[in-house]
């Protein structure tokens, strides 16, 4: 029951963070940054109040207590379809997950090892099969009847679990010094397993995969190598205890080599990086305890060990995917396994358990993933859509995948432009949008990367695509603007650019820059159409460059195209030489908002002859 208690609870724990921090950025993006840094950080500093949990209620009801707060914080998060109760419950979940995380590993029988140590690797496991399973979507963000009877489900389970733990006498325990150290960076390994160890489509994307044009399955070929580390991982701890230094030399090479981006190699270091992070979990969590008279240490240090990971997380997404902060905890990482004392083995069956669940969760859905239908020939006529998906959030910051997919569906485009693509970011639900479209739509698609490997936009199309083109404007200083550029290829028979520009209110001058870039790198192409977000209205300068260079302006007639502003105003655009626009229109306001916080613009495109 410890084991079912302690997977359950850590496959919670990765959902209430990801819930967390995807309500949040949606919440507060665009405040100043001293700010949202001051505010993440008071609620990981929730984790301290752990002492005073601790103190008033001793060791077996702090762990229920804990317990019971942690459990119904996620239940009800998963329930609820409103993004402030979603960031008020998912942060009580995290306080509840960080008391129930320490209390967990603190509150033993006199002669009982932490079973956090063998249940890691399975939840490591068991997180990635899920993630394949449903393409990337949480489970909290399927379908409403169906995120409820699962996340119910789980909830029981954990419950009833936890009761069976609870009914057996307790006593506060503590690791030595170098288990104490093994588990300040556990929370940091949390951060390197999201960004890289066992996210398919960073494995994959980093690999030269995922980047088109081509069919969809990048994504599932990457969470099969993480897949295949983990069970790696998984049955060497069956044979041998986990040594703090191997499974951290795993880790940096992992890292190392996933972090290159180069062809198959990347993709083996993802496959390293993931089995050295089930290892270096068992060496972490899996130090002799000893009799405590307080679980103050093992408090401490866990709470210190989440403001490392805020500190790292934030480092990262804040400042537009910063890989050296990613790189700072993987290395905390390595320095807490390398000094953690020599760990406990896997039983045979945890063991096989995990390979077995890392590997058919991704198999199982790789196998599932049907291919593409082949690429239609080009046509003279076809539908064209641009639409900014907002990270697959509708208009009120709520999970929008499923909505998404609908709302283009009956817009039967052939070709699209899109923008705010994410591809498994932790602050987005660690969804990949484009494969989860791309399949469900039938489209091959091509993909432009602006910060880091996993956002930017895409191009999707039924004719066959060719001659693709990346290209990244220059970068601004400071880092209140984010980097962008502009994705060409050449589909149904005429060159597209799909672009994003600037989003500041004063960045004009930075987005007429950008404009003249797409200019420069479109000069001589005709038939062209150029869509996109501008983030500009009509009368703005950078709008009308498009004009002055001889572009004529498609999808004027169709009106606004926001769906928050008042008044609504018309920011997204196809523009085009060489064709002729007919039907432009945007979705219905109360269709639009359920799906993004932009309108889908739609026009018929003919080819001039």
């Amino acid at each position: 029951m410890e084991l079912t208690f302690g997977i359950i609870g850590l496959l919670f724990l990765f959902a209430d963070i990801r819930t967390f921090t995807s309500t949040f950025q949606q919440t507060f993006f665009g405040a100043p940054t001293t700010q949202l840094a001051l505010m993440a950080t008071a609620v990981f500093l929730t984790s301290f109040l752990g002492l005073f949990v601790a103190w008033r209620l001793g060791p077996r009801r702090a762990l229920g207590a804990s317990g019971a707060v942690f459990v119904t914080a996620t239940f009800l998060c998963a329930a609820s379809r409103n993004n402030w109760t979603d960031l008020a419950l998912s942060v009580v979940g995290l306080a509840g997950g960080f008391w129930w995380l320490a209390f967990f590993h603190t509150s033993r029988t006199p002669d009982g090892p932490s079973p956090l140590a063998r249940a890691f690797p399975l939840a490591l496991a068991a997180d990635v099969a899920l993630r394949a399973t449903f393409r990337s979507e949480a489970v909290v963000d399927l379908p409403w009847s169906v995120a409820v009877g699962i996340a119910l489900v789980g909830a029981l389970v954990f419950t009833a679990a936890g009761l069976i733990v609870i009914g057996v006498p307790r006593q506060w325990m503590t690791p030595g010094p170098r288990g104490l150290a093994g588990l300040l960076v556990v929370p940091c390994l949390i951060l390197v397993c999201e960004t890289g160890a066992t996210n398919g489509a960073q494995a994959a994307i980093a690999a030269g995969l995922g980047l088109g044009p081509e069919p969809v399955r990048a994504t599932q070929i990457g969470s099969l190598a993480i897949g295949i580390g983990i069970a790696a991982g998984a049955l060497v701890l069956m044979r041998f205890p986990a040594r703090g230094l191997a499974s951290g030399i795993a880790v940096a090479a992992g890292a190392a080599l996933l972090w290159l981006h180069l062809p198959y190699v990347s993709l083996a270091g993802g496959a390293i990086l993931a089995g050295g992070a089930a290892a270096a979990s068992v060496a972490l969590l899996g130090a002799p305890l000893r009799a405590a008279t307080s679980p103050r240490s093992v408090v401490l240090i866990l709470s210190l060990g989440w403001l490392l990971f805020v500190g790292a997380a934030f480092g990262f997404y804040a400042f537009w995917a910063f890989l050296p902060a990613v790189l700072a905890a993987t290395v905390l990482v390595v320095l807490g396994a390398a000094v953690a004392p020599a760990a406990m083995r896997l039983g045979p069956l945890i063991a096989i358990a995990t390979a077995v669940v890392a590997i058919g969760g991704p198999l199982a859905a790789f196998i599932a993933t049907p291919p593409p239908p082949a690429p239609e020939a080009a046509r003279v006529t076809f539908r064209l859509m641009t639409y900014n998906i907002h990270q697959g959030y509708d208009a009120g910051q709520i999970p929008s995948l499923d909505v998404l997919v609908d709302t283009i569906a009956k817009e039967a485009p052939d070709v699209i432009c899109l923008q705010e693509v994410v591809r498994g970011w932790m602050i987005d639900d660690q969804q990949d949008t484009l494969s989860f479209l791309a399949e469900r739509l039938n489209m091959q698609y091509t993909f432009l990367p602006n910060i880091g490997d996993l956002y930017g936009v895409a191009i999707l199309s039924r004719f066959p695509m060719e001659d693709v083109r990346r290209v990244h404007y220059g970068l601004e200083p400071g880092i209140k603007h984010q980097p962008r550029g502009v994705l060409i290829a050449k589909t149904g028979d005429l060159t597209v650019a799909c672009t994003h520009l600037d989003e500041l209110s004063d960045g004009t001058f930075v987005r007429q820059e950008q404009v003249r870039t797409i200019i420069r790198e479109v000069a001589e192409a005709t038939p062209l159409i150029v869509a996109g977000d501008l983030n500009a209205t009509p009368a703005d300068i950078e709008v009308r460059l498009l004009g002055e260079f001889g572009l004529d302006d498609l999808g004027a007639p169709a009106g606004h195209t926001t769906t928050g502003d008042d008044p609504p105003k018309r920011i997204d655009y196809v523009w085009g030489r060489g064709v002729v626009g007919a039907q432009a229109h945007t979705l219905a306001l109360a269709d639009a908002i359920k799906a993004s916080d932009h309108r889908a613009l739609i026009v018929n495109v003919t080819r001039q002859k």
